[in-house]
This record gives structure tokens, C-alpha cells and sequence, in this order.
């Protein structure tokens, strides 16, 4: 009879352990996105740029700077664009330490301009960071000139 309950104790112990092992499991592994980023520059009007890319190569970002004031635009000036609805807001970086962020905004929206003069014929580092609670991705420095 004690061999009965210890039978059925030690079934039933290894029972909740299946149980917990099958409930609680592992987790799901989660790799990390992956981001590209580009530099490109346009000379009308004469903007630089910093464009940010999923692991898809979906468009999901953008720092901006405007060299000069146009369309009722002021120069040097820094933009940040958010375009896709990831979990991940973007943050626009010039080596001046200006900084155009969309934390706190859903997806579509664009900060900025952050504005401030810089002397003229100067060449600067605009970067991109891809921000989410767990991850934070930058890119290397594209040249932006004032």
C-alpha cells in the first residue's frame, strides 16, 4: 500500500513538472530587427539626409537637415520622421549636438525643425538612432555641410 502512494506521488510529481515545463516553457527566442541605413544628399534644395531601412528594406525613418531656409523652411535646420508603426521611434542626430526625436508620437510624425545658426561653409555628422524599450540602433555619420 506505501508503495502505491509513493508510486502515485512520484507520478504525480513528475506530472506537474511536465506541466510547468510545458506552461512556463523557454520563452520564444526573439531575434533582434535589423536596420540599414543610407546617406544621400539633394541640392535642391540642398538637404542631407540620414534614411533608415527595416530588415525587409521597408523605409521606416529619416534625419533630415536643411541647409538653407526655403518654401518658408528655415535653415540649419534638424528634422526627425518616424514613417512606419514598429514599437521603435527615431531620434535625429547632429554632431553639434542638436537633437530631433519623435519619442512619444505615433508613426507619421515628424520633429522638428530644431533650429539654431551655424556658421556657413562647416561640415558636420548627422546620424540616425532607432530607439524601442529593449533595442537602440544607430547609424555611422553621413556628412551634412551648413
Amino acid at each position: 500500500m506505501a508503495r502505491k502512494r509513493r508510486t502515485a506521488a512520484s507520478f504525480a510529481a513528475v506530472s506537474m513538472l511536465a506541466l510547468a515545463a510545458t506552461t512556463l516553457g523557454a520563452g520564444t527566442a526573439s531575434a533582434a530587427p535589423t536596420f540599414t541605413f543610407k546617406c544621400v544628399h539633394l541640392t535642391s534644395p540642398s538637404e542631407w539626409e540620414t534614411v533608415a531601412y527595416n530588415q525587409d528594406g521597408h523605409y521606416v525613418g529619416l534625419a533630415l537637415f536643411d541647409q538653407d531656409p526655403y518654401g518658408g523652411s528655415p535653415g540649419d535646420a534638424l528634422y526627425a520622421t518616424d514613417a512606419e508603426s514598429d514599437g521603435y521611434w527615431v531620434e535625429a542626430h547632429l554632431s553639434t549636438g542638436r537633437v530631433a526625436s519623435t519619442r512619444g508620437h505615433t508613426a507619421g510624425y515628424t520633429a522638428g525643425p530644431v533650429t539654431g545658426d551655424l556658421p556657413e561653409d562647416h561640415t558636420y555628422s548627422l546620424s540616425i538612432e532607432m530607439h524601442n524599450a529593449d533595442w537602440t540602433y544607430s547609424s555611422q555619420g553621413c556628412t551634412a555641410k551648413s
